[in-house]
């Protein structure tokens, strides 16, 4: 019988604490597990942060600041700060850890359970069929061609549609993306960012006819399922 409470630790590659979207996360997560959160850009000021801007050749990504600010980092330069939070959550007690990024982080190390969304969305979407083509919802324009790059040589044949979940309550941009998702046939839609909420999922959902998946409810309900509640 476990006796003391889980200790789940959440890793942004921006600043903590996400209060986007780790308020849903713990809805499915449960009231019987503690949440730390830690951030690959907490305690940095704005020029620390440009200077990890993207490069030509990065990976982009993107994230959320503290403000609700977003900005775009090149995925080579916060692999070294991840990984030191993902050790001092670990270090401050966390049963286990999961980081809030989908993109291909490759094996991260850790001395306790760790859970790397990508690997997961890709374990899901090979377990499944569906008709027509994979709908990839990607957070800007300069993310498709990486994202259907990295899609094809998952096996995949995906259609990528830039959508950012910093702009989700603007109904125009909502509507455009369901637009292209429905006109190229997607028979399923994988929201392909730790920053949308269900709210984009039942959207898309309604306007194309199509199931979703939403990266960070899914590591939640894993997470649930490691911490046995």
């Amino acid at each position: 019988m476990r006796t003391t409470r889980p200790i789940v630790g959440l890793v942004t590659i921006g600043q903590s604490p996400r209060v986007d979207v780790v308020p849903e996360m713990a809805e499915v997560i449960g009231p019987g597990v503690e949440i730390r959160e830690a951030g690959a850009l907490d305690g940095l000021d704005r020029a620390q942060i440009r200077a990890l801007a993207p490069q030509p050749g990065d990976e982009i990504l993107v994230t959320r600041l503290a403000d609700a600010s977003s900005v775009f980092l090149g995925k080579r330069r916060i692999v070294a700060r991840v990984q030191e939070k993902i050790g001092e959550l670990e270090g401050a007690g966390a049963t286990l850890t999961a980081l809030l990024c989908t993109g291909a982080f490759g094996r991260l190390a850790a001395t306790r359970p760790l859970v790397q969304p990508q690997p997961i969305l890709l374990g899901v979407l090979r377990a499944m069929s569906w008709p027509g083509r994979l709908g990839i919802l990607t957070p800007s324009a300069p993310h498709v061609p990486q994202t259907e790059a990295r899609w094809r040589a998952d096996g995949f044949d995906p259609v990528v549609v830039p959508l950012s979940p910093y702009e989700e309550d603007d109904p125009a941009a909502v509507a455009r993306a369901a637009d292209a998702l429905r006109a190229a046939r997607a028979g399923l839609v994988v929201l392909d960012c730790m920053g949308f909420r269900k709210k984009t999922r039942d959207e898309l959902q309604a306007a194309t006819g199509a199931p979703a998946l939403v990266a960070n409810l899914l590591v939640a309900r894993v997470l649930a399922e490691l911490c046995g509640v």
